[in-house]
């Protein structure tokens, strides 16, 4: 599962990155700690923006 990286997690990338991962990586760590968001292309166009913005 490709994953937005919303801030800095050790051993895996820094916060803005799109990384891939383990499902249940992603459902039980990322998602309920708020460290990510699923890469859908809504999200991505989104990072897009806000990286465009900065």
């Amino acid at each position: 599962m490709k994953v937005i990286l919303l801030e800095d997690v050790k051993a895996l990338g820094k916060k803005g990155q799109i990384v891939d991962v383990n499902d249940g990586y992603a459902r039980n760590f990322i998602f309920k700690k708020k460290l990510g968001l699923e890469a859908t292309p809504t999200n991505l166009n989104n990072l897009k923006l806000q990286k465009a913005n900065d």
